[in-house]
């Protein structure tokens, strides 16, 4: 065997990139993962966006309708502990906590709507 007329790539000719080179596809892959990160920036700047708007939204529902937002809370808050409530233990409670859950969330969906 002919060693002597291999030709070994330095560690300069590899990180060079050319397509020949072992390392195009780490550079390939350097270039796609810039591609996911410009991608995810976007989706987070888009989904900030339409949370900053939802929220305002419900800042102005809650101005004009103070009565309506006070009983959509107290009705989030009652069946939030009922439904944590029913989790740490089994008791009776927990045959109510799903469906007065489920009525009180339709009735907010109503206010809302």
């Amino acid at each position: 065997m002919d060693v002597e007329n291999k030709k070994y790539e330095t560690p300069e000719n590899q990180l060079s990139g050319e397509p020949g080179s072992p390392n195009a596809p780490i550079e390939r892959g350097a270039e796609v993962r810039g591609q996911e990160e410009k991608a995810a920036g976007d989706v987070y700047d888009k989904t900030s966006q339409v949370v900053s708007e939802t929220y305002e939204q419900a800042k102005i529902y809650s101005r004009k309708n103070p009565g309506k937002a006070i009983l959509i809370a107290l009705g989030v808050g009652v069946g939030l502990g009922f439904l944590f409530g029913a989790g740490s233990r089994h008791s009776r409670t927990g045959r109510f906590a799903r469906p007065v859950v489920n009525a009180l969330s339709e009735i907010a969906l109503e206010f809302l709507r």
